[in-house]
């Protein structure tokens, strides 16, 4: 499980610095009002795709023993629910000015429904990739399409100098995923729907998931949309990107390495309760560490990467940083409930979350009408929700509130010392972005890594993280120091 979270944290952290190249470079091609355009767009394509998402992929990884008809009735259901998707977004495109009132973003939704024709048709074999832990194939397959994508975003905006940059590179990135698939993969599909029974019934209840967490996280830019411009949109956008990317791009992928490795273990609830310890230990470390680092970074990081017109979003990044750094602790959860066959019990805990964000980003949006409040309201559902889903998933693999506990006490007292250690530094540092930045990130990275192993050593050295880093640590040390002495003696 290490080592595929290796692959998929590098495949992740290689994609966001693809991504973090092109944010620089187009945040200073184009305006936020392009970027609202293309977020408003995306928004309604994004629902109405998560409206298609009803893990076929999942299903098949969990099946014990796969026999080609599962791959085709797979496929033929992925096909049909593309087809369905692009004709949707085609037709409805007009209704995101009832709401919005932006006549510009009806072409982009329009041109971004090839995007689930396109994922609608690629190659379904590629699941063996993540069923049999190849996480090298999975990787070389999304860093390619994300190069192409960033290749022709930025002729484009060289070119155009407007919002379809973005867009026509959204709808390369599918499209250089779907013919790679194929290349990479022998699998040729077939039509058929002769399991569609054991597909679909384990996919139902993932599709209300999906649903319940697009629109989880995306109600407040929703929200945002209502009442502000073009302009406010493409802020909140980037500010959401900017502050959840770090948390998502290390966290995430432990978590995706985690079901593979579950569901060949299913019927052994102790190994599940074991195997989640340690990725809830990994998400802690993770979150606090990601969360808080943007927290205190967030002024001179925007400054740099984003450029003067986008200082407004710097106050937004404290409040969006944290409510991702909660909502990552509890991110491991889907993946058991759906280890244990009981999908439909995440599924009602996101339409709960759903239901709190309305109900909290709504009074927000329409009581102040400041992008600022509505980021408040996010974070204190997710200080509301993350241990309710705990709470859950311990009563169902037998995990207690010391459980939770003997996890977390370090990281979150690391976290502070991570923030108090920046905060203190950078009051004393020269006015130069890139300066502060060179010394901030450093120094809180000692300060966060230097406190966490001073209190696990001084807890006794417990089993957990800690423990895994430092034995990884000297497995490369010692791996090294070989090959030089191999070398020296060649």
């Amino acid at each position: 499980m290490l080592r595929g979270s290796a692959w998929m944290i590098g495949l992740r952290w290689s994609l966001r610095l693809v991504g973090i190249v092109s944010t620089a470079v187009l945040a200073r091609l184009l305006t936020p009002g392009d970027f609202g355009i293309v977020a408003i767009a995306m928004l309604f394509v994004g629902l109405v795709e998560a409206l298609g998402e009803t893990g076929e992929r999942l299903a098949l990884i969990r099946q014990v023993s796969l026999e080609r008809a599962h791959y085709d009735t797979a496929f033929s259901l992925q096909l049909f629910i593309g087809v369905t998707i692009a004709l949707l977004l085609f037709f409805l495109a007009p209704l995101t000015t009832a709401y919005f009132h932006e006549p510009r973003a009806v072409p982009v939704m329009r041109l971004l429904a090839l995007r689930a024709l396109l994922g609608g048709i690629e190659n379904i074999g590629t699941v063996d990739f993540r069923r049999d832990m190849q996480f090298g194939l999975f990787y070389a397959i999304a860093m390619r399409a994300k190069l192409v994508s960033l290749g022709v975003t930025l002729i484009l905006a060289v070119w155009l100098r407007n919002y379809w940059a973005l867009a026509i590179g959204i709808l390369a990135n599918q499209a250089a995923a779907t013919i790679l698939s194929y290349l990479m993969h022998s699998y040729r599909p077939r039509l058929s729907l002769n399991r569609w029974r054991e597909i679909y019934g384990f996919s139902g209840w993932t599709l209300a998931r999906s649903a319940g967490l697009y629109l989880t996280s995306q109600v407040d830019q929703f929200a945002v949309g209502g009442f502000g411009s073009a302009g406010a949109m493409g802020r909140y956008a980037v500010a959401m990107d900017v502050a959840t990317s770090p948390t998502a791009e290390i966290n995430e992928p432990v978590t995706a390495v985690l079901y593979p490795v579950l569901s060949k273990c299913q019927q052994d609830r102790a190994a599940i309760r074991s195997l989640f310890v340690k990725v809830f230990g990994w998400s802690v470390i993770i979150c606090a560490a990601t969360s808080v680092g943007i927290m205190s970074i967030a002024q001179d990081y925007c400054l740099l990467i984003l450029g003067p017109q986008w200082r407004s979003v710097a106050e937004l990044l404290p409040w969006l940083a944290l409510s991702a750094g909660l909502a990552g602790l509890s991110s491991a959860a889907d993946t058991v409930f759906d280890a244990l066959g009981t999908p439909s019990v995440s599924a009602r805990l996101q339409w709960l979350r759903l239901f709190l964000l309305v109900c909290a980003v709504a009074a927000a949006a329409l009581g102040t009408h400041d992008i600022i409040v509505v980021a408040m309201a996010r974070l204190a559902v997710s200080c509301i929700f993350a241990p309710v889903v705990l709470f859950v998933l311990g009563r169902a693999i037998g995990l207690s509130f010391y459980d939770y506990a003997a996890a977390s006490w370090r990281p979150v007292i690391a976290a502070f010392f991570l923030y108090g250690t920046v905060t203190v530094t950078g009051t004393n540092l020269p006015p130069v972005t890139l300066v502060r930045l060179l010394l901030e990130i450093p120094l809180g990275a000692a300060a966060y890594s230097g406190t966490l192993y001073l209190l696990w050593y001084f807890a006794g050295r417990p089993v957990g993280p800690e423990a895994d880093l430092l034995a990884m640590g000297r497995t490369l040390l010692t791996t090294s120091l070989r090959w030089r002495i191999s070398r020296r003696g060649a």
